[in-house]
């Protein structure tokens, strides 16, 4: 039978689904590789005019190992400081030797990086760590864009993608729906590759909105999941005060204190870090356990460190509305500061960051004709280690990754197509499951007494959000927050959606629920404390038997949970 009497069909050489940095990236380098390639990017959001994911809503910098850094010293310090052995360090090499590359590349793009009188980068050095940042216009996602809509790279706008379709073990093509007026779409295509971004649970604030659709779609797809255990990324501090509730403060784990007065930073922080750190949070969790707390940050110490990510607005390389936000953000910090010692009261922060799709070097995953980049994938490719991806303590990498993985995956996915017409080979959709996944994503419409969707993604906060759950872990509380989740998973086929923006939600929903239970089922199995996996059971770092990967990946209706040593002989 006809797909187009169940939706609207729409077929490419090469679908990419999200289109924020690294989709974008993929589409571009894909066209730059093969411009007969008919690509098309689809999302959720506005992404033919570059306004969706993380990178349109913050960012400005790029990790950049400068003239004065050395690569090899980069690959060291992340080894044995950020990844902790776990890195896959042929990928990562490949991640510090390509990046100056990289970064002219995506000039060459039209995205400005502000450079010096002499017209070399102007870069800012951090600490005394090996490597620096590069500064670029905050809307660079919006010249990416339009560059992509003039390599002739066809866009769908406000289309939520939600399930990847398969025939005989290869992936070919997708559905999703209108998140506007509902209408069914059918996507059939010869390669997919997965640019959703990484699971946030939709939490902190409106950066980290990422939801993790992408990865539900390729578990459920059969794709292997890496280093899920990982996904707890703590990222600083939040100002527990009021009326800024909602003030992040990135880097406060450079002047951490009790209520005593003591400096926790000496206490708990054996050396200088990059960004915040597993064992601030530890600390915080300890010192408020022993009736140390409340815990406070002295940001009157932190503003020359911030100084360093911020574009200074005289440089014209962002928008004037950022330019209000800074200026609110700088008499908000003045506000708190301005009666010494200057210190605020703070609670930890959760962004999670989980990112576990694994991926070869081409950014292949365990699935033919599947491909995965950017946020999705990052610390499935394992070049980060044991450390939550992004930013993996170390800032700017996130939006490098982007651009890293999107032209290493868009190189390689216009290859693989091209190979695939050369055969002649066309990809073939099976009615039925469309049909079946087009009924299974409108239920929610016909449960008029159902549960609310955000109703439900409050009740996973709370089995994902505590820091005793997710953070500082032990076999108990991991298996009451397990359970917590379970019992909401069987409540999850009531889902109520009165429109199709409550249907996303749904989605969204599942897409939480399996992600939260992916990374609960991987921290219980590594009996170990390491980077941010910190176990108070396990509180050592076990090298003997914990050089591996841990791998999740679907088993018929189970979660099937396994390793991977670590190719230690490379």
């Amino acid at each position: 039978m006809s797909l187009e009497l169940l939706g609207k069909v729409i077929e490419s050489d090469v679908l990419v689904v999200g289109g924020s940095v690294a989709g974008l990236s993929t589409a571009i380098r894909a066209k730059e590789v093969a411009p007969e390639l008919n690509i098309v990017v689809v999302d959720r959001n506005y992404a033919s005019f570059g306004f969706t994911g993380k990178s349109c809503r913050g960012g400005g910098n790029a990790l950049y190992i400068s003239p004065e850094d050395d690569p090899e010293d980069f690959v060291k310090y992340h080894v044995h400081n950020v990844g902790y052995f776990l890195n896959d360090q042929r990928l990562l090499r490949k991640f510090a030797y390509m990046n100056r590359a990289i970064i002219k590349h995506v000039e060459s793009w039209g995205v400005k990086f502000v450079k010096r009188p002499d017209g070399k980068y102007l870069y800012t050095k951090i600490g005394k760590f090996p490597w620096s940042l590069v500064h670029h216009e905050l809307d660079h996602t919006r010249q990416m864009a339009l560059l992509a809509n003039q390599l002739g790279v066809k866009f769908v706008d406000k289309v939520m993608v939600t399930d990847l379709l398969v025939n005989n073990g290869r992936v070919v093509g997708a559905v999703g729906f209108s998140v506007e007026n509902g209408d069914f779409y059918i996507f059939v295509a010869k390669a997919v590759v997965i640019a959703t971004g990484s699971q946030n649970y939709g939490g902190l604030c409106r950066m980290w909105n990422g939801t993790g659709v992408g990865i539900k779609m390729a578990y459920e797809a059969g794709a292997e999941m890496r280093n899920p255990e990982f996904g707890n990324y703590a990222g600083g501090f939040i100002y527990a005060g009021e009326p800024a509730a909602a003030m992040w403060i990135p880097i406060g784990h450079e002047s951490l204190y009790n209520a005593k007065g003591e400096n926790l930073t000496e206490k708990y922080i054996p050396i200088p870090r990059p960004d915040s750190t597993p064992e601030a949070h530890l600390a915080w969790y300890k010192e408020i356990l022993s009736g140390n707390g409340p815990i406070y940050v002295n940001l009157l110490a932190l503003l020359p460190t911030l100084s360093c990510y911020v574009i200074p607005p005289e440089l014209g390389l962002r928008p004037i509305i950022a330019d209000k936000l800074w200026a609110k953000v700088y008499a908000l910090q003045r506000e708190v500061v301005k009666d010494p010692p200057a210190r605020i009261r703070v609670q930890h922060a959760f962004q999670g960051e989980m990112s576990c799709i694994k991926v070869d070097h081409s950014m292949k995953t365990s699935v033919p004709g599947l491909f995965a980049v950017g946020d999705a994938s990052y610390n499935g490719s394992a070049w980060t280690g044991a450390a939550p991806s992004p930013p993996g303590w170390i800032k700017g990498t996130g939006t490098l990754n982007a651009w890293f993985s999107g032209i290493i995956g868009g190189e390689a996915v216009a290859n693989y197509v091209r190979a695939l017409r050369e055969t002649g080979y066309s990809p073939e959709v099976d009615y039925v499951q469309v049909k079946e996944l087009k009924e299974k994503l409108y239920e929610p419409f016909k449960n008029n007494h159902g549960t609310s969707p955000y109703d439900m993604i409050s009740e996973i906060w709370g089995a994902v959000y505590p820091i005793d759950y997710s953070v500082v872990k032990s076999k108990e509380r991991m298996e009451e927050a397990l359970d917590k989740v379970l019992a909401i998973k069987d409540k999850a086929g009531k889902l109520r959606a009165r429109d199709p923006h409550e249907l996303a939600k749904c989605i969204d929903v599942q897409s939480m629920l399996l992600a939260v239970e992916i990374f609960y089922r991987a921290s219980l199995a590594r009996t170990e404390s390491r980077g941010s996996h910190i176990r108070e059971d396990y509180p050592y770092m076990d090298n003997y038997n914990w050089l591996k990967w841990v791998i999740v990946k679907r088993d018929g209706d189970k979660m099937r949970i396994y390793t991977e040593d670590i190719p230690v002989d490379k």
